[in-house]
């Protein structure tokens, strides 16, 4: 590593790299005095790959992410899975503010530069017999991670005791698809960037459901839950990551029951869609497809998987009954470069001149995101 001074005080650390054009820069403004530490989201998880001392407000980094990409390589080699970087920002102060900010970069279009504006929250130290004194002042572990796989739901649809229908749902092979992570700090879960990923495998099910039949289709994915330890001048932090670190298209399917392992995310509200009439028994009286929708997410299970931690001993209590206290769930960005990586479709069908009020439901944690679980 090589460090030089410009000529108005301002930091610049560059770390070397084979190639420029592969940069990820970092700028990290008003945060003179504090320490960062960096991650980067590889195939098993997040690893400290940098931490340094903060000597400005306007501190900038240059991150080598060669070994970064040559593991997702690997990982798409072996099994199909590539990932665009995800880096996590750990910033933390001596009075004992932390700020944690998630950061998304796009291999095909580096180099690039992100700015953070830390969003510091003041957080108590732990009450741990583990806090000592650490060589070297500020320090960051692994203190703890476990991964689980299960089916979520994808689609529900309960559709009133005179309509029919058919689902459709389906992943388009190496299409982007971003899971948000999300973190907790001291009281809070914040959704702090996306884990964005493609497969080498497609996969797709179309379904039918008789009059008054509920319907659903599930997809199994790979929870991954992780517990850092911060150390920063005697005292010991933590913080803890949930997200999707996979998902496997060939396991999308549907039927008029749900696996036992599957939930569906806490609904907050439902959205009145309008009142559609029925014109003939061969043409949907509503039609949904992704596109419907304003915005590019949609919530997947989380609660799920936190009773499975919770059983283990793995997650704080704290932390565990924020997310419970919220319904977290996981965000789904279907959509990058206008390409959908997902696509669903719902039709209702009935016999004529029959009117059906129809809704769609919208779940609320984190953030406002519609669920795909239709009704009238």
């Amino acid at each position: 590593m090589r460090v030089w001074k410009g000529l108005v005080g301002l930091l610049v650390v560059l770390v070397t790299i084979s190639s420029m054009a592969g940069a990820a820069n970092l700028e990290i403004r008003n945060a003179d005095g504090a320490h960062i530490f960096i991650s980067a989201l590889y195939p098993d998880g997040f690893r400290h790959i940098a931490d340094y001392d903060i000597s400005s407000n306007d501190y900038k980094i240059v991150l080598n992410l060669a070994d970064l990409k040559n593991a997702w390589q690997e990982e798409y080699r072996k099994n199909g899975t590539m990932a665009e970087p995800l880096i996590s920002v750990t910033i933390v102060t001596k009075d004992g503010r932390i700020a944690v900010e998630n950061v998304n970069f796009r291999w095909d279009k580096l180099p690039s530069s992100k700015v953070i504006y830390p969003k510091f929250k003041s957080v108590s130290p732990a009450k741990s017999n583990d806090v000592h004194v650490m060589v070297p002042e500020y320090y960051e572990w692994l203190d703890d991670s476990y991964e689980w796989s299960g089916n979520v739901i994808l689609t529900k649809v309960q559709p009133d005791n005179t309509s029919w229908g058919t689902v459709d749902y389906s992943y388009f092979k190496n299409k982007n698809v971003g899971f948000k992570v999300y973190v907790f700090v001291d009281t809070d879960w914040t959704g702090k960037g996306y884990h964005i990923i493609s497969k080498n495998d497609a996969g797709a099910h179309t379904g039918s459901f008789a009059t008054g039949q509920n319907y659903y289709v599930w997809m199994k994915v790979k929870y991954r839950y992780e517990r850092w330890g911060v150390y920063c001048a005697g005292d010991i932090y933590y913080k803890e990551y949930i997200y999707v670190i996979d998902f496997y298209p060939s396991t999308i399917n549907g039927g008029t029951s749900k696996p036992e392992d599957a939930q569906t995310v806490p609904v907050d509200d439902y959205i009145y869609e309008g009142t559609k009439t029925s014109t003939s028994h061969d043409i949907p009286y509503y039609t949904f497809t992704l596109w419907n929708l304003d915005q590019k997410e949609v919530a997947i299970d989380c609660l799920k998987f936190i009773e499975v931690l919770k059983t283990l001993g793995k997650i704080s209590s704290k932390a565990a009954s924020a997310a419970d206290a919220i319904g977290l769930f996981i965000g789904v960005n279907f959509e990058y470069d206008d390409t959908c990586g997902f696509y669903c479709s719902v039709r209702l069908y009935s016999n004529p001149n029959i009117a059906h009020p129809v809704y769609r439901a919208v779940t609320q944690a984190v953030d406002t995101t519609p669920a795909i679980y239709i009704s009238n």
